[in-house]
C-alpha cells in the first residue's frame, strides 16, 4: 500500500482542493469554524499549522495576525499555497509533522492539525508524540487545536463504506472504506475525463482509527487544559490550552 506522501503526490494532491468544495469554499469555511472555536480572544505569535495543505487554515491564521510555519509532505499542495501566500507572513516548509519543532525558535501561541491529518500518523504512538512535544513547544496560553474524522466509533457496513466525495460533468470522486482493528484503509477512486473516454487513477492509504475521547484524554495526559471537544457528524474538534501549574499560578 502507498505511503501518504505518496497518496497525496501520485493522487490526491492535485484534485485535494477541488475535492474540498473549491479554494474561496474551503477558506471560508475554515475561517468560520476557527472563529467558532474562539480565534479572536486567543495570543498572538506563531502559529504552526500541521498538514497545512494548499492553506485552508494557514491563510486565514495569517489574516489574524499568526506568523504562520506550515507544514506538509505533499510538495503540490505547498506550491499551491506559496501561489496564494502573497505578501503574508507564511513559511510554507516540506517535512514530516513530527519534525515541527526544528522550523522555528522559542514558543508557539498556536498548533492547529486538522483536516483528518493526525490519522495519517502511522500510530498512536506517534500521535502520542506528537501531542507531547505540541504540548511542550506551546507558550502559556497557548493552544493545540485538532480536528480529525472519528473511523472507530460507527463502522460502516456494506454499501455504506462506498462514498461519493464530489462530481462534476468531467470528473467524479469516490472512495470506499476498508474496516481493521486499528485503522481503516480509504480507497480513492477518481474518474476524469478525456475527450469522450474516461480515465481512472486510484490509490489507497490508511487512517487510524482514533476517538474523541481518546484523544481529549492524549491532550490531558500532556498537561493541556482540555477547553473544548466536540463531534458534529462525526467530524471531531478539540482544543487544548496550555495553563501555568497550579503552583504558580
Amino acid at each position: 500500500m502507498p505511503s501518504v506522501q505518496a497518496h497525496y503526490e501520485q493522487l490526491l494532491g492535485p484534485v485535494y482542493t477541488w475535492m474540498a468544495g473549491g479554494w474561496d469554499a474551503a477558506v471560508t469555511r475554515n475561517r468560520a469554524m476557527l472563529d467558532a472555536l474562539g480565534l479572536a480572544t486567543w495570543p498572538r505569535g506563531v502559529a504552526v499549522d500541521l498538514g497545512c495543505g494548499s492553506g485552508f487554515q494557514a491563510i486565514p491564521l495569517a489574516d489574524a495576525g499568526f506568523e504562520v510555519v506550515a507544514l506538509d509532505l505533499c510538495e503540490p499542495l505547498l506550491a499551491e499555497l506559496r501561489d496564494r501566500t502573497g505578501t503574508r507572513p507564511i513559511c510554507a516548509v516540506q517535512d514530516d509533522l513530527l519534525n515541527f519543532g526544528t522550523h522555528f525558535d522559542g514558543e508557539a501561541a498556536l498548533i492547529v492539525c486538522m483536516g483528518d491529518t493526525l490519522t495519517h500518523l502511522a500510530s498512536v504512538e506517534a500521535v502520542v508524540a506528537l501531542i507531547c512535544d505540541a504540548a511542550a513547544r506551546l507558550s502559556i496560553g497557548g493552544r493545540l487545536v485538532l480536528g480529525f474524522r472519528d473511523l472507530a466509533t460507527h463502522e460502516l457496513k456494506g454499501a455504506q463504506r462506498f462514498i461519493p466525495v464530489r462530481s462534476e460533468s468531467d470528473r467524479i470522486f469516490t472512495c470506499f472504506l476498508d474496516y481493521r482493528p486499528h485503522h481503516v484503509e480509504v480507497n480513492d477512486l477518481v474518474h476524469t475525463r478525456d475527450g469522450e473516454h474516461w480515465r481512472l487513477a486510484t490509490s489507497a492509504y490508511r487512517k487510524l482509527r482514533l476517538t474523541a475521547a481518546q484523544v481529549s484524554a492524549l491532550i490531558t495526559d500532556a498537561g493541556l487544559t482540555l477547553e473544548h471537544a466536540a463531534t458534529e457528524q462525526g467530524a471531531v474538534r478539540i482544543v487544548g490550552v496550555k495553563r501555568l501549574p497550579p503552583s504558580l499560578s
